[in-house]
């Protein structure tokens, strides 16, 4: 008796105790659920230490405004500049200024524009706030606007179609209660607009909805996805077993795998992201995977044994198989742990955690689910034995042409991996199902672009902000990078400075420069200071030391390598014209250009990590190196066509997808150890490698198949996803697990019986 049949034995005579164990165990863990929450931080995919997180605590540290929200105001056409909507304009900044938790309101409307009038400089807002819009000042208004770079696809379109008002607000205490109350006003204050100013068209975008819509996300995932994953595997389990209780068997592993992994993430704390949210329903679908062998294995021994015979045969038969991939599939997820986005690495820990769950409810419940069910065999089934003895035939008489072609489906594959590129938005990440996708849209193609780079420039030791020398290099720099392909604006102290010194000098344009010396830039910013109200100084612009200021970069950019090539070719260019005045791209937009790529170079060690482990752990299961070495080849190539087929399609990959590669060789080793193992075992026996493929396309074909369809339609489900991150590993999953099948039945026979020692008969 092997140690198989032992733990079979043992499993059986005590089934009732254990699966009574697994559901207190289950239960236990089901009450960590009520402490799941869901993260609403829209930098929680970049790891801690990475140089762009620091770069972006940075300008917190140095520079007001965190919680920014940006509202286009479109008025009706021909009405722009009309006395009404000027009037409309103002009405509508002041009502912004009652936000709670409102730090600075930026608008058209009290955009402080400074001019000459005899030898006073007057600095005023454009609208004052308590005198009446009269034709005069709609004329001054619309002169100013119409010009002003400062505002330009900022605070007014550059079409002069649209306005924005900025508001910025502090949320770092108590965040979540701060930000709910804050968003209830913006929602009643939108549709108090909507009834006051009729024709206005009225849009929202920041970074705290973006946030936001990232925790909608998740939920969404979890109420829809999850449960329509759940229905469709039990469904096709029904269709491809036909035997109710057996699949209620299933689906009470399936569900209890689910409540374990929810409860276990709940009860570490883990804040559940748009990233993680679907964890639950990987691991559903790869439990049922497992099920199914154990389900199949059953029903064939039912054509030739009793009932407690063809139960103790299929646990038996399938205990080291289901253990090995349970094992190499945790592997491939813990190793997302190399990632170095945080929910990447908790989807990992989830879903391992998950698997082992589900194992040990697949031996312990589903048995019992059998021992009770009266089915006669796999006679009823869809997937007969002929028709895997068709499928054997095929892939051994036509071995050859397998091998060449998958070897010319590697070179296309080369071709469309070389177009790959990487895009990854936080707006992007979202389709229009999403309110804050559609608003931050319209807005970026009427208002202003929303991807920027920031550059934190700091002044010489012992000098400040306002020495000549460093302004006049970040001037330089102002006026290089606003001539730059998909730069639509520029925000730098310099161009303050610049018009106040013209007003200083009567408005006369030979004076639209920086002023000579430290003490007169310092002054000309003092005076500009006092005349600012209260909530519009220049703390957004300068850290309160006067040592550094940030020149910020609005790009309305169709692609993350916009972003990534802007910051490489902005700092090149300052180390060969401003050596002495130099600063890195910084930035929300530009720390998220740069995640996929740095994610996977991580993951490529994650990747070798795994390939070794998996690789060993083949070669010990399979008690043959050559084997292991053969099985490789099967579970290596699927994603490479994945990637080569995603490149021809598509071109773009995103952060979900650099984790795909590790994720599914844990994932497709499944198939590739049941072929295995039954094929050695009949080769053992002295079966000819025809007869022994023949033989385990008969044992486990259709488990195969079977398997391969719900994992590859479970994960189309979480490729219906709104999110992007989930859509592409979704597809991109899906798409290996194609592959993977066709690599198992049609490559693995053709290697096999190429390199094994035995020849065909």
């Amino acid at each position: 008796m092997t140690i198989s049949d032992r733990i079979a034995a043992l499993l059986l005579r005590h089934l009732r105790k254990l699966s009574a164990l697994v559901l207190l165990i289950v239960l236990g863990l089901g009450a960590g659920i009520p402490a799941l929450t869901f993260s609403a931080d829209n930098t929680s995919f970049f790891g801690k230490q990475n140089q762009e997180t620091r770069d972006l605590e940075d300008l917190g540290e140095f520079y007001t405004g965190s919680s920014g929200f940006l509202i286009m105001v479109k008025p009706p056409e021909g009405e722009m500049f009309s006395l009404n909507t000027l009037e409309a304009l103002k009405e509508m900044t002041a009502d912004v200024w009652q936000a709670p938790f409102a730090l600075r309101v930026d608008s058209p409307a009290n955009f402080n524009h400074s001019r000459s009038e005899g030898e006073d400089i007057i600095v005023e807002p454009l609208l004052d706030e308590y005198a009446e819009v009269t034709p005069e000042v709609a004329e001054r208004f619309q002169e100013v606007v119409s010009t002003s770079p400062e505002m330009r696809n900022r605070l007014v379109a550059a079409d002069l179609q649209a306005y924005g008002i900025s508001l910025n607000t502090v949320l770092s205490d108590d965040f979540e209660a701060r930000r709910d109350e804050l968003l209830a006003f913006l929602d009643q204050m939108e549709a108090d607009w909507a009834e006051r100013y009729p024709g206005f068209e009225i849009r929202m975008t920041g970074d705290v909805l973006g946030g936001l819509t990232l925790a909608l996300a998740a939920k969404q995932d979890i109420l829809t996805l999850v449960p329509m994953a759940f229905v469709l595997v039990i469904a096709l389990l029904l269709f491809f077993l036909r035997v109710p209780l057996a699949v209620g068997g299933a689906a009470l592993v399936v569900l209890l795998s689910t409540i374990g992994t929810f409860g276990f993430t709940g009860f570490l704390g883990i804040e559940l992201t748009a990233g993680t949210a679907i964890s639950p329903m990987a691991v559903m679908v790869l439990t049922a995977a497992s099920c199914i062998h154990l389900i199949l294995s059953w029903f064939r021994e039912l054509d030739r044994s009793d009932r407690a015979t063809a139960l103790h045969h299929a646990i038996s038969e399938n205990l080291a198989p289901v253990l090995v991939t349970t094992v190499t599939t945790a592997i491939g997820f813990l190793a997302l742990n190399f990632a170095e986005a945080p929910p990447l690495q908790d989807m990992g820990n989830i879903v391992a955690f998950g698997l082992m769950i589900g194992m040990i409810a697949n031996f312990t419940l589903l048995p019992l689910a059998l021992r009770a069910s009266r089915a006669r065999g796999g006679d009823r089934l869809p997937l007969r034995e002929g028709m895997m003895r068709v499928l054997a035939d095929l892939a051994v008489r036509y071995r050859r042409g397998w091998i060449t072609g998958f070897l010319a489906l590697i070179l296309v594959a080369g071709l469309g991996i070389g177009r790959i590129g990487y895009d990854d938005s936080l707006v992007r990440y979202f389709d229009d199902r999403f309110e804050f996708r559609q608003d931050s849209d319209e807005i970026q193609q009427h208002l202003t672009g929303l991807d920027n780079l920031q550059f934190s420039f700091t002044a010489p030791e012992g000098g400040s902000v306002f020495d000549p020398d460093f302004l006049r290099d970040i001037d330089r720099f102002t006026t290089w990078i606003e001539t730059q392909d998909n730069v639509v604006g520029v925000s730098s102290l310099t161009q303050v400075i610049k018009r106040l010194n013209m007003s200083m000098n009567g408005d006369a344009p030979a004076f639209d420069r920086i002023a000579d010396s430290r003490e007169a830039n310092a002054q000309l910013m003092m005076f500009y200071e006092l005349s600012l109200p209260v909530g519009l100084d220049l703390n957004s612009t300068i850290d309160v030391d006067r040592q550094r200021t940030r020149v910020v970069v609005l790009m309305r950019a169709e692609h993350s390598e916009d972003v990534r090539g802007l910051a490489k070719v902005a700092e090149a260019w300052m180390a060969r014209n401003t050596p002495d005045t130099q600063a890195r791209a910084a930035g929300i937009s530009y720390a998220f250009s740069t995640v996929s790529e740095r994610n996977n170079s991580q993951m490529l060690v994650g990747l070798v990590l795994v390939l070794v482990l998996v690789s060993l752990i083949m070669m010990a299961t399979l008690r043959n190196a050559r084997m292991g070495v053969i099985s490789l080849a099967p579970n290596v190539l699927p994603a490479i066509f994945a990637f080569g087929l995603w490149g021809i399609s598509f071109g773009d990959v995103n952060l979900g997808s650099t984790v795909v590669t590790t994720m599914t060789f844990g994932i497709v080793v499944d198939d590739t150890v049941h072929f295995l193992m039954h094929y050695l075992d009949g080769r053992k026996r002295g079966r000819s490698t025809v007869d022994a493929l023949q033989e385990t396309f008969r044992v486990v074909g259709s488990a195969i198949i079977v398997t391969s369809i719900c994992l590859a339609i479970g994960f189309l489900v979480m490729a219906t996803s709104g999110f992007a991150i989930n859509q592409h590993l979704g597809a991109l999953t899906a798409i290996v697990i194609g592959f993977a099948l066709l690599a198992d039945l049609l490559f693995l026979p053709a290697l096999l019986l190429s390199f094994d020692r035995t020849k065909a008969k």
